[in-house]
């Protein structure tokens, strides 16, 4: 058991690196590495190394099939840009501790002692701890030949011949200006040099800096040398002279094109970057499905500067698409009826389909499922009508998608979450109903049975007094059992929306009068005090704030002892209507008090007349008070005692002559 494990161990520190080219046998290798990978069950990496010249864009058809090709082989694509490709490769084998590394080897062979090193050559000298297979390419030659170095070239434009004969021109007229003033020569092959340098940045590819060399030297030996306007000369040391200048200018030339290219290659990396990174934080902060998709077009549309569609799964189907425009161009047929059917296969069938694809190539985008496993939810459309997307651009647009979808996935996780969240509070509720009911309805009820059980069976041969008792007792639980009902059905009705409000502009002192005809038959043993402001008018339903009242006194009773002082006092305190209930009894501990208007809670203070509490009175006074626009908070009482105190909106009075 300890050796398999162990052999696991070994398979998962496998990394298999397969170099991508366009050369037709490319296919084979990428094949011959997936089988590799698939053996060992090793990480598979596809790598392509761009070095920005003419030859990528010559080959890019196939070349972008091969990386399609490797995805869907289950590789994941890594690009990286640099002048010597097999020092890339190198360097990023070590820094990805790749273990193998897969690459194509030409048949053709050095047809002299000073040729160049192969490609493969090379990358066995760089990494010989790695071992390196290779795989014979298709095509056979007898030869090594190289590419002619034309193909390298871009052909200028009219603008760039013009500033490459307009800078010599300029350097040849400086040339002479310093023969003028008698500066040596030297000081006039610099400013040559320098003009080859200004070439190279200001003109495109390697060409116009090339022929720009031989220029400086042809007009320097033209029209700076004797004998003037002639390619002869005098001086014995002017063709070394010449010659020393011409490579100088050639290899300056050279590394400043080559030094812009890769500057050029490395801002449009920085900038894809950077949208990555904003793309990230972004939709960390986006919450929902629609804004995570606004978010993701928004930065495809910085990204590829094209207009962007966008469907988005809602209730299992696809919505009506959405563009997003930045170009100004018709916009009108991204979202045809044709258009969205396409859309709608991809979403069916989880795959990418439209132009550039073999399902429905005639569509004037390309669409791409954004989804998570077997999960979609949603899809891009990407319009390639005038341009295709490079393999670069094409690798960066995935990695979005899979943002997109990740981020899609966490909100529907987290929207799961919080609807099993409420589902688990409403069966907490349910199962502390069904406790409430059980346990502490049982007890009255039982004493009601009880006592009517004993009036049936023995009334002739009980006194007066202790009838007296007997229906007294009956009574008190009877009521207590219908305030806890008329609670149940106000606090379900109000969390359901089902309590209809009756508003009306009521005073103050009538109705802290008519609450104190509802209080426990047992207010007799405690002193209550009403002290309220004359025409306090304030907006309420008259029948839920006498309930709240009497929740708040029948409270004050049940947990203070006989002969505690109670006060309802009603004022007028910052342009609100302002009711407290205050008494001297003992308190509630600090430790309770957060807790005392959540439902059910009923913590840990004794009942004076033995009742359990089912918490819900004020659960279901602070409801009502919030509906009215009020707060209900609780407060110590000076010196010892509790302070409910609840704030109604004043009604607006207005007097007529």
């Amino acid at each position: 058991m300890s050796l398999i494990t162990e052999k696991n161990n070994i398979n998962s520190e496998e990394h298999i690196l397969v170099c991508l080219s366009a050369a037709p046998s490319n296919k084979k290798i990428i094949d011959t590495a997936t089988k590799m990978a698939e053996g060992l069950q090793a990480r598979f990496t596809a790598l392509y190394v761009q070095t920005g010249t003419k030859a990528e864009a010559m080959d890019k058809e196939r070349l972008e099939e091969h990386i399609r090709y490797a995805e869907k082989l289950g590789a994941e694509i890594v690009m990286t840009h640099g002048e010597n490709i097999p020092v890339q490769i190198a360097e990023y084998a070590r820094l990805s501790n790749v273990t193998k590394i897969v690459i194509g080897q030409n048949n053709a062979r050095r047809n002299h002692f000073f040729s160049r090193m192969t490609l493969t050559e090379k990358l066995i000298e760089l990494v010989p701890d790695i071992d390196i297979h290779i795989i014979p390419d298709a095509v056979k030659t007898k030869t090594y030949q190289k590419r002619p170095f034309a193909w390298y070239m871009e052909k200028p434009s009219a603008r760039d011949y013009f500033l490459t004969a307009f800078i010599f021109a300029v350097c040849t007229l400086i040339g002479l200006l310093f023969q003028k003033l008698n500066f040596t020569d030297t000081n006039i092959v610099t400013i040559y040099i320098l003009g080859v340098l200004l070439t190279s940045i200001v003109t495109d590819g390697y060409l116009c800096s090339v022929a720009g060399s031989f220029l400086s030297v042809f007009l320097f030996c033209f029209f700076l040398t004797e004998p003037r306007m002639s390619f002869q000369t005098y001086a014995v040391g002017y063709p070394v002279t010449f010659l020393i200048t011409l490579i100088s200018s050639v290899l300056t030339g050279a590394l400043a094109a080559k030094l812009k290219t890769h500057a050029k290659l490395s801002a449009q990396l920085a900038f894809r970057t950077q949208i990555l990174f904003d793309t990230d934080r972004l939709l960390q902060k986006a919450k929902g499905e629609r804004e995570i998709l606004d978010v993701t077009c928004t930065q495809l549309l910085r990204l590829l500067n094209r207009n962007i569609t966008a469907y988005v799964v809602e209730n299992n189907a696809l919505s009506e698409g959405k563009l997003f425009s930045g170009a100004e161009e018709d916009t009108e047929d991204f979202l045809t009826k044709e258009e969205q059917q396409i859309a709608r296969w991809t979403y069916e069938n989880r795959q990418r389909a439209g132009a550039s694809t073999h399902h429905f190539p005639q569509a004037k985008c390309l669409y791409l499922a954004i989804r998570s496993g077997n999960n979609v939810y949603g899809v891009i459309g990407i319009p390639l009508q005038k341009e295709t997307l490079d393999s670069f651009e094409y690798s960066i647009l995935l990695s979005v998608i899979n943002e997109c979808a990740l981020a899609m996935e966490n909100a529907q996780n987290a929207m799961e979450k919080e609807k099993n969240a409420v589902i688990a509070k409403n069966e907490q509720l349910r199962a502390d109903l069904l406790r409430a009911i059980s346990h502490d309805l049982r007890t009255p009820l039982c004493s009601i049975s009880g006592n009517a059980d004993m009036l049936l069976s023995n009334s002739e041969r009980l006194d007066e007094a202790t009838k007296h008792q007997i229906y007294t007792d009956i009574y008190d639980d009877s009521e207590w059992l219908i305030g806890v009902v008329e609670n149940l059905l106000s606090i379900t009705r109000l969390n359901d929306g089902r309590l209809k409000f009756k508003f009306s502009d009521q005073l103050l002192d009538e109705v802290i009068a008519e609450s104190l005809r509802h209080i426990s038959r047992k207010h007799d043993d405690y002193k209550i005090v009403s002290d309220c402001e004359e025409l306090v008018l304030a907006r309420m339903d008259v029948r839920l704030i006498i309930q709240v009242l009497v929740n708040l006194i029948d409270n004050a009773i049940k947990y203070t002892p006989p002969g505690t002082v109670i006060c309802i006092q009603g004022t007028k305190t910052d342009g609100k209507a302002q009711i407290s209930v205050k008494d001297n009894g003992p308190g509630i501990p600090d430790e309770m008090k957060p807790h005392i208007f959540q439902m059910f809670y009923t913590g840990k203070t004794t009942v004076a007349d033995s009742h359990r509490s089912l918490g819900l009175g004020l659960a279901l006074c602070h409801s009502i008070i919030e509906a009215h626009d009020g707060t209900l908070i609780l407060t110590d009482h000076d010196p010892h005692g509790c302070n409910f105190t609840f704030t109604l909106p004043l009604s607006e009075v207005t007097l007529n002559e």
